[in-house]
């Protein structure tokens, strides 16, 4: 009796909260629901789940996805909510003795430079958060890198063997095609300005991450001759590519045009490549020659190959100049060369905030060829370049760190892939990481952000640390029988 009264009692309570959440949806307040949505799973399946909640840190560290608003106009990432609820389980879990917790100070290191190089920049700058009344703010960027770090300590605690990490690769397919929808549907609902120059290159941009993940799942799974050779994954393969030449995303389509040359390598298949290069070469010069001579091609197919002469539309032209990243290298370098070793941190003064918002002060003290646009990326440390952006806002040293890690990760996640005894998904997740750091390096002169490079790094060094032990936990086994 006692049962059955209780579910009436969950039943009425679902009820009530679908009702609610049904008029939030048909006022458009959709943030809402989207907040109430994540309280209403998230405690839940931590309590029930415990330490097994893990596989929401590879998803929650990758996805983009809005922010849940707190109080006072403050808010807390999908990110820092999991890796602070599940560190918290982690430290109540080794307190009990259900877990060991192991320092992996080699393993870790990369990623301790980087990150200790950036805490130490907050210190020396200065910045605090904008929730406890600091001046100068701009401290969330820097606790955001403490996150990083941390979750991938406790990534590196985890075991994953072939099943879970089979999860993990569609996990992270997940996160990246949730971003793209979020990306392309916000221009929509108007949580999130894309800035677009023009009504072909808005909304669409968002698609290009729904691209990229899934050219780097098919091609981290299967090999280029076994795709080759199957017509439903060739036209899986043209399907991405043609969502990604619609996105308008020149580094996105460059990404998915060099990640299966690259996959002809990782699966030891070179002869394939060179293949591969000369069929994307004639199908690039083939839209060139309908551009040209035959008739014009849709404006986002145009943008994504306009680094290639040709009679562009002028649609295309305008919004491919390169004024905008001019000016933002040309400050750049000014920051470098007046604090080569330390930066000027990423923290947001009241000059950084008039900048944002005073014309009349922009047109002072910019250059005749500057972009005035460019003026609010500035204020707020936003680059678009990975190495001069981490240069400007703390120093070479701190470039030279990312370099480091990303050299590191790359070289282990190859290794790892190609050890002989390692199963299917293992290997495949391994394929993934290394395809998404490939593709961070391609994009690291158009973009980079130094919250989201330290939860990448911090993401995929974790994992491989997971694969590891569950290679070494394999073996054990194996030694046994």
């Amino acid at each position: 009796m006692n049962n059955k009264l209780i579910a009436l009692f969950i039943v009425i309570i679902g009820l009530i909260v679908a009702i609610i959440l049904a008029v939030q949806v048909g006022q458009g307040e959709f943030q809402t629901v989207y907040i109430s949505m994540v309280l209403i799973f998230s405690i839940p399946i931590f309590l029930l789940l415990g330490l097994r909640t893990w596989y929401l840190l590879p998803f929650a560290m990758l996805a983009e996805l809005p922010a849940i608003p707190l109080f006072a106009g403050r808010s807390i990432s999908l990110a820092e909510m999991v890796v602070t609820m599940f560190s918290g389980l982690m430290v109540l879990a080794v307190i009990q003795g259900r877990k060991n917790f192991k320092i992996r100070i080699a393993d870790w290191w990369p990623m301790l430079i980087y990150g200790g190089w950036v805490i130490l920049i907050a210190l020396i700058n200065g910045g605090g958060l904008a929730i406890l009344g600091a001046e100068a703010v701009g401290g969330r960027r820097y606790l955001t890198v403490i996150i990083a770090v941390v979750g991938m300590m406790m990534l590196s605690q985890m075991s994953i063997r072939d099943k879970q990490a089979k999860r993990v690769c569609y996990l992270l397919f997940s996160a990246s095609a949730l971003t793209g929808v979020y990306t392309a549907i916000s221009t929509f609902i108007g949580y999130r300005a894309i800035g677009a120059e023009s009504g072909f290159y808005s909304w669409q941009q968002g698609l290009s991450l729904i691209s990229l993940g899934g050219v780097f799942l098919m091609f981290a799974r299967f090999s280029p001759s076994n795709i080759i050779k199957t017509p439903w994954k060739v036209a899986a393969y043209v399907l991405l590519l043609a969502i990604c030449m619609f996105s308008g995303k020149r580094m996105a389509f460059a990404g998915c045009c060099v990640i299966p040359i690259i996959a002809c390598f990782w699966h030891r298949e070179a002869v394939i490549a060179m293949a591969v290069i000369m069929l994307g070469s004639l199908a690039i010069m083939g839209a060139v020659v309908m551009q040209n001579y035959v008739t014009p091609i849709p404006l986002q197919f145009q943008r994504v190959i306009a680094f290639i002469p040709a009679d562009w539309s002028h649609e295309v032209e305008d919004s491919t100049n390169d004024i905008f990243r001019e000016t933002l290298n040309r400050w750049a370098i000014i920051n470098i060369k007046e604090r080569p070793i330390i930066g000027k941190g990423v923290s947001l003064t009241i000059d950084d905030f008039q900048l944002m918002n005073d014309t009349s002060y922009v047109h002072q003290i910019k250059f005749s060829e500057d972009d005035i646009l460019a003026f609010p990326h500035i204020a707020g440390k936003n680059w678009h370049s990975t190495w001069l952006g981490l240069s400007a806002s703390f120093g070479i040293p701190c470039a030279i760190a990312w370099l480091i890690l990303q050299i590191f990760v790359l070289k282990r996640s190859w290794s790892l892939g190609h050890i002989a005894d390692l199963p299917i998904w293992p290997r495949s997740l391994m394929a993934m990481i290394f395809f998404f750091m490939f593709f961070g390096v391609m994009r690291s002169l158009s973009s980079g952000d130094v919250a989201v490079l330290a939860m990448g790094g911090g993401l995929f060094l974790g994992l491989t640390c997971a694969v590891n032990n569950g290679l070494k936990e394999q073996r054990w086994y194996e030694a046994r029988e």
